[in-house]
C-alpha cells in the first residue's frame, strides 16, 4: 500500500514542501529510505521502528520503501521521524485517516514514541500557509513558535500514539494560539 505525509524541511530562511511517500510491499523485510538522506535520517529507520513498536503497532513484515521528494534536494535531520512513522502506520493499514493532506508533519521521535524538538518550525509552519494546508503537527516545545503564523492549525503532538489518535479523529488536541502582541511587550 502507498501513503503520502505532508513534510517540509529548511534551506537556509526558507522551507519546502517534502512528500514523504511510504510504500508497504512484500518481499525481505527491509526498510529503505531514498531521496538524498544524509545519515540522521537514515538513522531514522531504527528510530521510528522502535517508536512504533513502543508505542503498541506491530511490525510489519515485507520490504518497506520510503521516498522523500524531491529527490534531488539533499534532507537533513531527525524531524521526518514523524511523518515516516505515520506513513509506516498508514501504509500498514494501522492507521485509517483522511487528514494525511490536510497537515504538515515534523519532529524527532524517541525510542519510546515521544515526539521531539527540532529546528525551524517557523519558516515550515509558513509553508504550510501557503501550501494551503489545515495546520501542522509539531512537538510541544516547538508550538508557541509555529502559532505566531495566523491562519494555521497547530497541533502540539506530544507523542507518536496522540498523533495517531488525532489524525484518526479520536482525540481532540486543541490547537496552540499565541498573542503577539504580548511577545513583543516583554523584554527578551
Amino acid at each position: 500500500m502507498l501513503v503520502k505525509v505532508c513534510s517540509a524541511a529548511v534551506s537556509g530562511i526558507e522551507a519546502y514542501p517534502v512528500e514523504v511517500e511510504v510504500n508497504a510491499g512484500y518481499g525481505d523485510t527491509l526498510i529503505i529510505i531514498v531521496g538524498l538522506p544524509d545519515a540522521a535520517v537514515k538513522e531514522s529507520r531504527d528510530r521510528v521502528m522502535t517508536a512504533l513498536i513502543n508505542s503498541g503497532f506491530s511490525f510489519t513484515f515485507g520490504r518497506t520503501t520510503i521516498n522523500l521528494a524531491p529527490a534531488d534536494v539533499k534532507k537533513e535531520g531527525p524531524s521526518f521521524d514523524l511523518p515516516i512513522a505515520i506513513g509506516m502506520a498508514a501504509a500498514s493499514e494501522q492507521l485509517e485517516t483522511d487528514q494525511l493532506e490536510n497537515f504538515v508533519m515534523v519532529g524527532e521521535l524517541a525510542l519510546n514514541g515521544a515526539v521531539r524538538s527540532v529546528k525551524g518550525v517557523l519558516p515550515i509552519a509558513l509553508r504550510a500557509r501557503k501550501e494551503g494546508r489545515t495546520g501542522v503537527l509539531v512537538p510541544p516545545e516547538n508550538a508557541p513558535e509555529a502559532a505566531v503564523v495566523a491562519g494555521l492549525q497547530v497541533i502540539p503532538v506530544r507523542n507518536l500514539r496522540e498523533a495517531i489518535s488525532f489524525l484518526e479523529g479520536e482525540t481532540k488536541i486543541s490547537p496552540t494560539k499565541v498573542d503577539i502582541t504580548s511577545i513583543f511587550d516583554h523584554d527578551h
